[in-house]
């Protein structure tokens, strides 16, 4: 097992990449924080074939620092100690193209890229305590690719590779900083945007499909373990061949 007897917390994980993560680092031998914001029915449908005693589900808004300390504090309480730290909360907020009010700017940046700011912060200390740990960043590649139709979840992202980045360089040797970027995953988000649209990006995709959110999570579970420990600053991206268009 990969993660054997390693605490990880991964936002957002009542659904989409976050939850086949959480699924994944279970079946890897993690105790794994399973956060959720509002659907504490769907983060319990996440955690129903998991070992007694190691996970733990914790409701927070992580663009909130309140939240964010509580948090941590509950996975200290449990299990001691943080070991992995996937920063996969995120949302589109529409409308939320260059026209977007400034309370959707401001939601947007607050829960794709203040949250993981947040976080990070708030885990730092806590993994240099206890040797170092691995912190893994969902970016997107319209983070660099741009994208009008949703102009401030592509800021967002932008934002969020950089930040990777700068902290890739400031918590090296003891914590690796990584991100992953998707293109077009097949979540919730995904399908909202309706069948014509995921059509579109199916024939855009080299690969002639959408991904899967369980291959996303493979991507996050190499980043995160000691399979990458030479790995640090990186964007890993896993999007079929989208962006060579």
């Amino acid at each position: 097992m990969k993660l054997q007897n390693k605490v990880a917390i991964v936002t957002g994980s009542s659904r989409g990449i976050g939850k086949a993560t959480a699924i994944l680092f279970h079946e890897e031998g993690a105790k794994v924080i399973v956060n959720y914001k509002t659907n504490k029915k769907a983060a319990l449908d996440v955690v129903k074939g998991f070992d007694k005693g190691n996970y733990l589900l914790v409701q927070a808004d992580v663009s909130k620092e309140a939240d964010v300390k509580r948090l941590v504090a509950e996975t200290i309480e449990k299990f001691g100690k943080i070991d992995i730290l996937v920063n996969n909360a995120g949302e589109i907020i529409r409308p939320g193209n260059w026209k977007s009010d400034v309370e959707t700017w401001d939601k947007t940046f607050a829960v794709n890229l203040t949250s993981a700011w947040l976080m990070t912060k708030e885990v730092v200390e806590l993994m240099k305590a206890n040797g170092g740990g691995a912190i893994v960043n969902i970016v997107s590649v319209y983070g660099f690719l741009g994208a009008a139709p949703v102009l401030a979840y592509t800021s967002a992202k932008a934002g969020l590779i950089t930040m990777t980045k700068s902290f890739a360089k400031e918590l090296a040797p003891a914590i690796r900083v990584n991100a992953v970027a998707p293109s077009n995953v097949m979540t919730d988000m995904t399908k909202g945007a309706g069948k014509e649209l995921i059509e579109t990006f199916r024939k855009q995709t080299p690969l002639k499909r959408i991904a899967e959110p369980e291959e996303l999570a493979k991507a996050i579970l190499f980043l995160a373990s000691d399979d990458a420990s030479y790995i640090t600053g990186e964007m890993l991206v896993v999007d079929g061949g989208y962006s060579l268009r």
